[in-house]
């Protein structure tokens, strides 16, 4: 398949970072969180993830080594442009922290919480991603 010249250009386009994110960034824990409204419907849906900290990152100097970690990624099952970026972006992330982190789709969009995670994205897999990301 023959790319254009747009598709070349789109392809080595690398996004800008948040300074914190351009080094060694350390994980900041706050405040748990919780829905505007319908706090108790919603925390018996997600009871593993309901009021969970916010999350920041923050530059530092001090090199660390972070555990494997599993990430689920949830799009809309509907058009989503950009999705290939954010998931191959995702992938590229937790494989710089730690060599064994996974990273898991859904198939069919969006689950609801009896839908069951559907597999492991591996190296392979992604190729379609990274091929196929500016189509």
């Amino acid at each position: 398949m023959t790319k254009s010249a747009l598709q070349i250009a789109r392809a080595a386009y690398q996004p800008k970072l948040p300074k914190a994110l351009k080094c060694a960034v350390k994980v900041m824990e706050g405040a748990p969180t919780q829905s505007i409204a319908d706090q108790e419907a919603i925390k018996r849906l997600f009871p593993n993830t309901y009021g969970m900290p916010l999350i920041t990152f923050e530059s530092t100097d001090k090199a660390a080594e972070f555990p494997a970690i599993n990430v689920s990624v949830i799009l809309s099952g509907g058009q989503d442009p950009g999705g290939h970026n954010v998931i191959s972006g995702i992938f590229d992330g937790i494989k710089k922290l730690n060599k064994d982190s996974k990273l898991y789709g859904f198939i069919q969009g969006s689950p609801s919480y009896d839908y069951p995670i559907d597999s492991s994205l591996e190296p392979r897999a992604l190729k379609y991603v990274y091929d196929n990301r500016c189509n």
